[in-house]
Protein backbone atom coordinates (compact mmCIF):
# COMPACT_ATOMS: atom_id res chain seq x y z
CA UNK A 1 0.00 0.00 0.00
CA UNK A 2 1.24 3.59 -0.40
CA UNK A 3 1.30 6.42 1.05
CA UNK A 4 -2.45 8.24 2.25
CA UNK A 5 -2.33 11.65 1.34
CA UNK A 6 -4.88 13.78 3.61
CA UNK A 7 -5.90 17.42 4.03
CA UNK A 8 -7.41 19.23 7.04
CA UNK A 9 -9.12 22.87 7.17
CA UNK A 10 -8.79 24.74 10.64
CA UNK A 11 -8.20 28.19 12.05
CA UNK A 12 -6.09 29.92 14.42
CA UNK A 13 -8.36 31.75 16.45
CA UNK A 14 -7.09 34.81 18.19
CA UNK A 15 -8.45 37.78 20.06
CA UNK A 16 -7.45 41.07 21.50
CA UNK A 17 -7.79 41.87 25.24
CA UNK A 18 -5.98 45.25 26.58
CA UNK A 19 -3.96 45.57 23.36
CA UNK A 20 -2.15 42.08 23.53
CA UNK A 21 -2.87 38.96 21.65
CA UNK A 22 -4.49 36.20 22.81
CA UNK A 23 -4.93 32.62 20.46
CA UNK A 24 -7.32 29.76 21.82
CA UNK A 25 -5.63 26.35 21.94
CA UNK A 26 -7.19 22.99 22.31
CA UNK A 27 -5.80 19.65 23.19
CA UNK A 28 -7.09 16.95 20.88
CA UNK A 29 -8.63 14.20 22.62
CA UNK A 30 -7.22 11.50 20.23
CA UNK A 31 -3.15 12.13 20.65
CA UNK A 32 -3.43 13.99 23.51
CA UNK A 33 -1.66 17.00 22.20
CA UNK A 34 -2.11 20.57 22.27
CA UNK A 35 -2.79 22.93 18.89
CA UNK A 36 -5.21 24.70 16.61
CA UNK A 37 -8.73 23.64 15.83
CA UNK A 38 -9.30 21.54 12.68
CA UNK A 39 -10.60 19.17 10.64
CA UNK A 40 -11.97 17.24 7.12
CA UNK A 41 -13.97 19.18 4.88
CA UNK A 42 -17.29 17.61 4.29
CA UNK A 43 -18.47 17.18 0.35
CA UNK A 44 -18.87 20.80 -1.77
CA UNK A 45 -17.44 22.57 1.32
CA UNK A 46 -14.43 24.78 0.41
CA UNK A 47 -11.75 25.15 2.37
CA UNK A 48 -12.72 28.33 4.12
CA UNK A 49 -15.99 26.68 5.02
CA UNK A 50 -14.31 23.64 6.41
CA UNK A 51 -11.90 25.72 8.75
CA UNK A 52 -15.14 27.87 9.87
CA UNK A 53 -17.14 24.93 10.39
CA UNK A 54 -14.54 22.84 11.97
CA UNK A 55 -13.65 26.20 14.60
CA UNK A 56 -17.41 26.21 15.22
CA UNK A 57 -18.29 22.58 16.29
CA UNK A 58 -15.21 22.64 18.28
CA UNK A 59 -15.08 25.41 19.76
CA UNK A 60 -17.95 27.69 19.32
CA UNK A 61 -16.10 30.45 18.46
CA UNK A 62 -16.95 32.42 15.13
CA UNK A 63 -15.43 34.42 12.97
CA UNK A 64 -14.95 38.44 13.44
CA UNK A 65 -12.30 39.14 10.46
CA UNK A 66 -9.32 37.18 8.52
CA UNK A 67 -5.91 38.79 9.43
CA UNK A 68 -4.52 37.17 6.46
CA UNK A 69 -6.66 35.99 3.10
CA UNK A 70 -4.34 33.09 2.22
CA UNK A 71 -3.79 29.91 4.68
CA UNK A 72 -0.55 28.87 6.55
CA UNK A 73 0.52 25.20 5.74
CA UNK A 74 1.11 22.76 7.76
CA UNK A 75 2.87 19.16 6.47
CA UNK A 76 3.66 16.11 8.48
CA UNK A 77 3.76 12.52 8.62
CA UNK A 78 2.36 9.61 10.94
CA UNK A 79 1.41 6.16 10.68
CA UNK A 80 -1.88 5.14 11.56
CA UNK A 81 -3.40 1.65 11.47
CA UNK A 82 0.24 0.46 10.14
CA UNK A 83 -0.22 2.56 7.08
CA UNK A 84 2.01 5.68 6.29
CA UNK A 85 0.10 9.12 6.22
CA UNK A 86 1.11 12.80 4.61
CA UNK A 87 -0.73 15.26 5.88
CA UNK A 88 -1.45 18.47 5.10
CA UNK A 89 -3.27 21.21 7.27
CA UNK A 90 -4.51 24.47 6.01
CA UNK A 91 -4.87 27.31 8.31
CA UNK A 92 -6.65 30.31 8.66
CA UNK A 93 -5.54 33.12 10.71
CA UNK A 94 -8.60 34.97 11.86
CA UNK A 95 -9.68 36.88 14.63
CA UNK A 96 -12.43 35.44 16.73
CA UNK A 97 -15.39 36.03 18.95
CA UNK A 98 -17.79 34.44 21.35
CA UNK A 99 -17.97 31.96 24.23
CA UNK A 100 -15.51 29.16 24.15
CA UNK A 101 -17.86 25.72 24.45
CA UNK A 102 -15.46 22.79 23.77
CA UNK A 103 -16.95 19.78 21.52
CA UNK A 104 -16.76 17.24 24.39
CA UNK A 105 -16.66 14.10 21.73
CA UNK A 106 -13.40 15.23 19.97
CA UNK A 107 -11.80 18.23 22.32
CA UNK A 108 -10.34 17.09 25.54
CA UNK A 109 -9.51 20.48 26.83
CA UNK A 110 -8.87 24.67 25.19
CA UNK A 111 -8.39 27.78 26.35
CA UNK A 112 -7.14 31.44 25.75
CA UNK A 113 -3.52 32.07 27.03
CA UNK A 114 -1.36 35.06 25.89
CA UNK A 115 0.36 34.94 22.30
CA UNK A 116 3.92 34.89 23.72
CA UNK A 117 3.42 32.17 26.26
CA UNK A 118 1.27 30.13 23.51
CA UNK A 119 4.74 28.37 21.83
CA UNK A 120 5.27 26.53 25.50
CA UNK A 121 1.76 25.21 25.21
CA UNK A 122 1.86 23.88 21.28
CA UNK A 123 2.94 19.89 21.46
CA UNK A 124 4.37 19.62 17.89
CA UNK A 125 7.06 21.36 16.20
CA UNK A 126 5.04 21.83 13.32
CA UNK A 127 2.17 24.00 15.31
CA UNK A 128 4.98 25.91 16.67
CA UNK A 129 6.45 26.82 12.88
CA UNK A 130 2.78 27.92 11.86
CA UNK A 131 2.41 30.17 15.36
CA UNK A 132 5.64 31.73 14.49
CA UNK A 133 4.38 32.68 10.79
CA UNK A 134 1.37 34.09 13.04
CA UNK A 135 3.59 36.26 14.70
CA UNK A 136 5.18 37.64 11.70
CA UNK A 137 1.25 38.12 10.37
CA UNK A 138 0.74 40.40 13.59
CA UNK A 139 3.66 42.47 13.16
CA UNK A 140 2.25 43.66 10.11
Amino acid sequence: MGQKQEESFGVIPLTKRAGEWYVFLIQHKHGRYWGFPKGHAEPKETPQEAALRELKEETNLELVQYLQQEPLIEQYRFTWEGRKVFKRVFYYVAEVKGEAILQKNEVQDGKWIPFREAIDQITHPEGKSILAQVEQILKK
